[in-house]
């Protein structure tokens, strides 16, 4: 029985670019509350009203709880974003994969702020403000707009014989 080795290859992409992506915002995140609330970790903190509601005062610092369900809620968003942007723009070369990465971060932020439900937004923002939204969502837009640089699909491999 033949294997999908390109459909492989195009969820590893998928995830390799999320991760990727994962690791970029959570970086800028991280910068931006360290820069403006005294702690790389406070923005994570409100990321996890998702599971545990909102709170008139969410915790500063390194709080396990908290942090670690942000965390792992934001590198779960960008992964699934990545792999869905790499499914649908995958085979946009570089460079125009930018604009394509450019394209899709738009639509991600739009879906986050302005379709979603309250308890869906990412919420750092309340803390960190308009110019970390936009640095981390850039941040994802370049990684996604890169990604043919890691992804590039090579000619079909056919197994020995000439078959599939």
């Amino acid at each position: 029985m033949a294997s999908d080795r390109g459909g492989d290859r195009r969820v590893l992409g998928g995830l390799v670019t999320g991760a990727l992506g994962a690791v970029a915002t959570t970086a800028v995140i991280a910068a931006f509350g360290r820069a403006q609330q005294g702690s790389a970790w406070t923005p994570f903190n409100d990321i996890a009203h998702m599971i545990y509601g909102d709170r008139p005062v969410n915790p500063d610092g390194f709080v396990p709880r908290e942090t670690l369900a942000g965390l792992g809620l934001n590198a779960s968003a960008v992964v699934t974003w990545g792999a869905l942007y790499d499914m649908v723009a995958g085979k946009v070369a570089f460079p125009q994969s930018l604009l394509a990465g450019a394209a899709a971060t738009g639509l991600v932020y739009l879906l986050d702020y302005h379709v979603f439900p309250e308890r869906l937004k990412p919420n750092f923002e309340k803390r960190l403000g308009p110019g970390a939204v936009l640095a981390a969502y850039a941040a994802l837009g370049l990684v996604l707009g890169l990604s043919p640089l890691w992804t590039r699909r090579s000619p079909d491999v056919r197994a020995p014989g000439g078959s599939e």
